[in-house]
This record gives C-alpha cells, structure tokens and sequence, in this order.
C-alpha cells in the first residue's frame, strides 16, 4: 500500500504553500516525480542535497500553523492582482439594479392588490346589502345604495331583479376582499428576496470598483 505524505513533510508543505505538484517541483529542483513523490512519503530522506536546492523556497514559507489555503471570502492579495475592468464591472452592476428595479416594481404591485383586498375586506361588512331586499329597507348606507341602485332600473318594483342585484353584489364584494393567494403571496416573497441578492451584488461591485475608479483620478 502506498505511502502517503505526511501533514509535517517539508516537500508538503512547500507544494501546498506554492501550489505546485510533484511534477513541477520536480521541474523546479531539477530532479524527477518519482524522486519528490519518495521525498515526500518518506521513502527517501532529504538528502543535504536536496535541502540546499529547496531552501530558496523553505525561507519563504511561513510558520507551520499558517493555512496554505485561504479561507472561504478571502480578499485577493494587496498589490498582487491587476485592477479589474472597470467598465465591465460597472456594466454589471448597472444590469443588477436595472433587474432589481423591475423585480421590485412587480412586488410592489402585488403589494397594492392585497392592501386594495384589505380595504375592501375591513369596509365589506358595512357595504354588504340586506339579505332580503323586499323587506323594509334598513338606514344603512349600504341599504340606501341599494335601494337607489335598483331605482335607475327599468321596473324599480321587480323584486326578482333586487334578489339577484342584492346576490351579485354580496358576491363581487367577496371577490374584492378576497386576499392573494398563496402562489402570488410567495412570488412577492421570491421577486424580494431576488431583488435584495442583486441589489447586494450591486453594492459589491461598487466597493469592487473603487480602486478603479482612484486609479483614473489625478
């Protein structure tokens, strides 16, 4: 069964430090794969040889306690990367807010079919006509507009056609104060919980763009 490389291995820790395989170690030390992979299992042991050609790298390696690995979120190195283009950042953070808005817009528009549902649910019991419109009209405002309603017909003593108004109307009422369902009421959900992600990577590119956009001030 093969060996595997110990955690504490010099050969390790220099690869993982540098991001280098055996193949290209061995490149760099002149030696072969087969040599760097002894080396680092501990088959072979570092011959002075060896320690001499790798100490150009051993002097740069950090404690052995310091990841060779960033971690997750970890910035770019200062003054080690190019300034990103600028113009293609921006573009992209413009599109973000663009898409935003439009996601926003149509959350808000859902907004103000439920509060327009609210206000028809919170005023229904007052508007709601008689149940039996041939009995003695009470003095409610909604009974009044329903007498005068069925006065603008044809034959205002045609107690068919009040029984049906008065159905209909009970029934539109319903209708209007009806809240969303539960498909729209996660679509809002869903378009603001979009919105705020481009938003947010909106905000990102903008703090990506500052070096960029220091670099072309005088």
């Amino acid at each position: 069964m093969p060996r595997l490389p110990s955690p504490d291995s010099l050969i390790a820790r220099v690869r993982a430090w540098f991001g280098l395989t055996q193949a290209e170690l061995a490149l760099y030390l002149g030696s072969s794969p087969p040599l760097v992979r002894d080396l680092e299992t501990g088959r072979r042991p570092l011959s002075a040889a060896v320690r001499t050609a790798l100490l150009p790298l051993l002097l740069q390696l950090p404690p052995p306690e310091t990841p060779a690995v960033p971690g997750p979120g970890t910035p770019l190195p200062p003054n080690a990367a190019e300034l990103p283009d600028a113009a293609d950042l921006d573009l992209r953070r413009r599109e973000c807010l663009h898409r935003a808005g439009r996601l926003l817009a149509q959350a808000d528009a859902l907004a103000t079919r439920a509060h327009v549902a609210a206000r028809w649910a919170a005023a229904r019991p007052a508007l709601l006509p008689p149940e039996n419109p041939a009995d003695p009209a009470p003095d409610t405002p909604a009974a009044q507009a329903l007498a005068c309603a069925l006065a603008l017909a044809a034959d205002p003593t045609d107690s068919a056609r009040a029984a049906d108004h008065a159905r209909w109307l009970r029934g539109w009422l319903t209708q209007r104060a009806a809240p969303l369902p539960a498909a729209e009421v996660t679509r809002y959900h869903r378009l603001r919980a979009q919105a705020a992600g481009l938003q947010a990577e909106a905000e990102a590119l903008a703090t990506a763009l500052l070096p960029a956009y220091l670099q072309t001030k005088p």
